[in-house]
Order: C-alpha cells, then structure tokens, then sequence
C-alpha cells in the first residue's frame, strides 16, 4: 500500500484530500462540530454540519504536520489542534449564543485563521450528500444541484430545446472567422481602467 502522506510530501495535496486524515481527539472533534454548528445552523429541511460529518472533510484537507499548509483551506495540523484546544471545553459546553460570541471575536482578532476555518466548514458542509438532497428538496433553484455533474450533466432538469422559438429569434451575428482583433486606446489599456 502507498503511503500518500509520504508520497505527496512537499507537492499538492492529493484529490479528496490527504491520506491518512488528520486525527483530532475527541475533544477537538467536539470543538469543531460546536463551531461548524454555529457557521451554518441546522433547521428549516437542512441538517447540523454535525449531523452529516463535515470532520471527515476537513480533517482530510488540513495539511499533515511537519508540511506548509500552501493549499486549501491553508490550515496546519499543529496550528489547527492548537486553536481548536485554546477554544477549550468551554466553547462546547456554551450556549449558542456565547458561541457565536466567541467565533465573533475570532473572526475579528484572527480574521486570517476564521476565514480558513469558514471556508472549510463551508466547503465540508455543501459537499455532503445529505446537504445536497437537503437542496434538492428545499429550494426550487438547487433541485438539480449534484455533488458532480459528472456522468449525467443536468439534461434531466434542462427544457427541451425549443426550434420553434430559435426561428422566431432576430438578430445578427459575427463568425469566429471573421473576428478581428482591435487596438485599445492607451488610456482604456490601463490597469484599473
């Protein structure tokens, strides 16, 4: 068996995330499913993070100790457990609202470390499958969302394709052969402009 952790040293992380995962002591694991809870509530048709397993997630895309965290979400191994035990067990056993307040304080003294955080919890979240029937169901626009699109695309959601209104549509068009390039003035060739 191939070790990933050692085969993708100093490279990208391997797709899915790496391999082994990172372990989190049951404490950790707590701290972090309090925090996902507060990130993205449950309610309304959709599950808690906690309920559909966003750990498995994000301990997967947390770089492995001993590696700079280039990638996605940018988030070590050592720092990571560091700030979910500074936390403490006090973050769990708080109430939502005192949660919240703490997240809030995070995100404005360490907005750097609480945006990695959120968009690891956000990312872990939309890619469970539960989270993805929860939208199914709920919301009329996400009634095609899948987790990959991949083999079957949306052509079970798509209208068909209507010829009778492509021969009423009027209107011209320009060939790709017939493209040209033009010259931008100076002053709209500036950066910013």
């Amino acid at each position: 068996m191939v070790d990933l952790k050692v085969s993708f040293a100093g490279s990208k992380p391997p797709l899915g995330g790496w391999l082994p995962a990172v372990s989190l002591t049951d404490r950790q694991a707590a701290i972090l499913n309090a925090a996902a809870d507060e990130l993205i509530p449950g309610g309304d048709g959709f599950p808690a993070p906690s309920e559909v397993d966003v750990l498995s997630f994000v301990t997967r895309y947390v770089t492995p100790s001993g590696q700079e965290p280039k990638w996605f979400p940018f988030l070590g191994e050592d720092d990571f457990k560091a700030r979910l035990d500074k936390l403490g067990e006090g973050f769990v056993r708080a109430s939502s609202t005192q949660r919240v307040a703490v997240l809030g304080g995070l995100e404005r003294d360490e907005p750097e470390f609480f945006g990695h955080l959120r968009d690891v919890v956000y990312y872990a979240y939309y890619s469970r499958p539960e989270v993805v029937h929860a939208m199914n169901r709920v919301l009329r626009a996400a009634r095609d969302y899948r987790t990959s699109p991949l083999p079957y695309g949306y052509s079970d959601v798509m209208a068909d394709w209507d010829d009778e209104l492509l021969g009423r549509v009027r209107g011209s068009y320009q060939r790709t052969a017939d493209v040209r390039r033009v010259d931008v003035p100076a002053h709209l060739g500036k950066a910013g402009v």
